[in-house]
Order: structure tokens, then C-alpha cells, then sequence
């Protein structure tokens, strides 16, 4: 009679280690952990206040990080475009560690883009009981960044869209 083995016992004797080979796949990023980072960076930007005030570092956002933000996701954007191009079959292959390079990419950039989305809003909150002359000047970048911060999310979310091997690959 013969039972299952543990992962971790050693093989009986005169058996070979053989190595794992079940297909695993990896799942898309859900909205659990996208969540979870953006309360987080909402966190840290409400608490980001207090020091720029202790820094006495008035405006510590500005346009730039908005421009930044929106050239990052218009090249993830691209990116993706080329990526689902190649996956699909129609101009140039990958081949197997660019694709892997590129997933790392998206599920960073998404984490990332969710990060900075809440950080700029949780700082722009901190800024709605102050003047009205500062309101849209504090507020409004803060707003924009957050959106620039959500590009970044949704080009990393089509990013890792794109990396997706259809099921009809007779590689898989």
C-alpha cells in the first residue's frame, strides 16, 4: 500500500528527486490588494501633510508629477499595445523572459499607480478646510495627480491584460 509523499520528505531510496512540472498560472491582480494599497497610500498622504508643514515645504505637488504621471502610463499604455501585438501573433515574438519582464512590470505598475492614486487624494483631503485662494491651487494637483496615478493603475492593469496567452496556444 502506498501513500502520498510530503513535498518536503526525501525521496525513498532508489527514487529520484523529479521536479514539479504541474502547470501553474498566475492570476490577474484582484481588487483586494489594489484596494488595500490605495487605503494605504491614502494614509500616507493625509500623514505627508504634517511633514511638508514641519519641512516648510509649501507645495510639495506639483504639475511635474502630474506630467510624469501621465507620460508613464501613455508609455505603459504603448507598451501593452506592442505586448498584445506579440501575443497575438500579429509582427514580432517575445520571447519567454521578456514577457515575464513585462508582467513584472505591469503588477508593478499597477500596485504603484494604486499607491500614488491614494496618496494624492489623501493629501489633496487634507487641504479642503484651508483658504479658498489655496483650495484650487493645493487641491486641484492633488486631484490631477491622483488621476495621473489612476492612469498609471489602468495602463498597468491592460499591460498585465495584454501578457495573457490565449488558451488555444499550443505552447501552454
Amino acid at each position: 500500500m502506498s501513500r502520498d509523499r510530503h513535498p518536503l520528505d526525501p525521496p525513498p531510496d532508489g527514487e529520484e528527486e523529479r521536479p514539479d512540472l504541474s502547470p501553474r498560472h498566475l492570476t490577474p491582480l484582484g481588487p483586494g490588494p489594489l484596494a488595500a494599497t490605495a487605503v494605504a497610500g491614502a494614509v500616507l498622504g493625509w500623514a505627508f501633510r504634517d511633514l511638508a508643514d514641519a519641512l516648510d515645504d509649501a507645495a510639495p505637488v506639483s504639475w511635474l508629477q502630474v506630467a510624469a504621471l501621465a507620460f508613464l502610463a501613455a508609455v505603459l499604455g504603448g507598451v501593452a499595445v506592442q505586448t498584445r501585438r506579440a501575443v497575438r501573433g500579429h509582427g514580432a515574438t517575445l520571447d519567454p523572459e521578456r514577457m515575464v519582464n513585462r508582467l513584472v512590470l505591469a503588477r508593478a505598475a499597477t500596485l504603484v499607480g494604486a499607491l500614488l492614486a491614494g496618496g494624492y487624494a489623501g493629501y489633496g483631503l487634507t487641504w479642503l478646510d484651508s483658504h479658498p485662494d489655496l483650495l484650487l491651487g493645493r487641491v486641484g494637483v492633488a486631484v490631477a495627480a491622483a488621476l495621473g496615478g489612476g492612469a498609471v493603475l489602468i495602463a498597468g492593469k491592460f499591460l498585465e491584460w495584454a501578457c495573457r496567452v490565449p488558451k488555444s496556444d499550443p505552447h501552454l
